[in-house]
């Protein structure tokens, strides 16, 4: 094997060693984008082309992160570099939700009619051969592909709220799914930053309720936003037992997959850095292109049993423990998510 590649034979290796441990998914932003859902680029041109500040406070503020980004700042960096005043931060909440609610029932659409292919689906089905009932998912996504994913995959999931159209919260008693007379396999979603589906009500209820294309009157929506206050309102309900989750289940976990994560998210890092430098866990990382933040994350935290892939000219460029600078794949187009299921299961 040369230093400048690798066989594809080698690195299935190291992808089955974590499939097998039954990982913890890591659903990143990148996961959303090849099904239609904007990424931060697109949400930031739409804040652009369609928020209005009033008053000299929201002006100032907004100018401040215009500024910004025409710098070449990204939406989260911009956000995060100003003090924005509260109702400011609720046109910024209320347009995100709008976009992304667009993309997300748009892809509901194509996905009740059987017209959208979801890897994440056969990857589910792939994990479930098996004697496990549980799939940990952890996301700071607020759309639902991961709900819509297992719904393909003909399985169960939970986000913390009761079933049913009008969802209380789950609270301290799990709800615990069946078939027959067996356990059913559930996931459990952990959505550290809300969902689409999340809204507070006038007198502080939080329930989950039937997505639609505008806000339902009297809630506002319980979806966490980058900017300064971003990690002062994830202290409350619902997102505090969402990151306790997600702590847990990455505590936990035998083995890591990443899927479209930038390692840049401050409520998923800890717990997973913690695990890695710990117990050494078998991780892949799977990107269209690694951030500067994951490749110092695999330098430095990652361990000895990583792996991670990303495009590149020549196809797909892996890195593991033993060739940190990456090597380019023998004879192998762009390993998408599809291209590692069908290696790996």
């Amino acid at each position: 094997m040369s230093s400048d590649s690798l066989t594809i034979e080698a690195v299935g290796k190291l992808a089955q060693t974590c499939v097998q441990h039954h990982p913890v998914v890591v659903l990143g932003s990148g996961a959303s984008v090849p099904h239609g859902i904007r990424g931060m680029m697109a949400l930031a041109d739409e804040l652009k082309n369609t928020l209005t500040a009033e008053g000299c406070e929201e002006q100032e503020a907004w100018n401040r992160i215009l500024a910004d980004l025409a710098n070449g700042d990204g939406l989260e960096e911009a956000l995060g570099k100003t003090n924005v005043p509260s109702s400011l931060i609720q046109k910024i909440v209320e347009r995100t939700w709008l976009t992304i609610t667009a993309d997300d029932l748009a892809l509901l659409q194509r996905a009740a009619l059987g017209e959208e292919a979801f890897p994440l689906s056969e990857f589910i089905r792939g994990l479930f051969r098996s004697t496990n009932n549980t799939l940990h998912l952890v996301t700071p996504n607020y759309d639902r592909v991961a709900e819509y994913a297992v719904d393909v995959a003909d399985h169960f999931h939970g986000t913390g709220f009761v079933p049913g159209l009008i969802r209380r919260r789950e609270g301290a008693d799990g709800i615990t799914f069946r078939r027959g007379n067996h356990p059913a396999r559930v996931v459990r979603i952990w959505k550290v930053h809300g969902s689409l589906d999340w809204f507070q009500g006038k007198q502080g209820q939080i329930v989950s309720l039937p997505l639609s294309r505008e806000l339902p009157a009297e809630f506002s929506p319980m979806i966490v936003t980058p900017g300064v206050s971003k990690y002062e309102r994830t202290h409350d309900e619902p997102f505090r037992s969402a990151i306790q989750g997600a702590d847990l289940a990455l505590g936990t976990a035998n083995s890591v997959l990443c899927i479209g994560y930038g390692f840049r998210d401050r409520h998923i890092q800890p717990k997973l850095v913690e695990r890695c430098r710990q117990k050494n866990v078998p991780l892949v990382v799977l990107a269209r292109t690694l951030t500067d933040e994951t490749k110092e994350f695999l330098r430095t935290s990652a361990g000895t049993s990583y792996l991670a892939l990303e495009s590149c000219e020549d196809g797909t460029r892996a890195y593991t423990y033993e060739i940190p600078n990456g090597a380019v794949i023998e004879n192998c187009e762009f390993w998408s998510f599809a291209k590692f299921n069908d290696l790996v299961l």
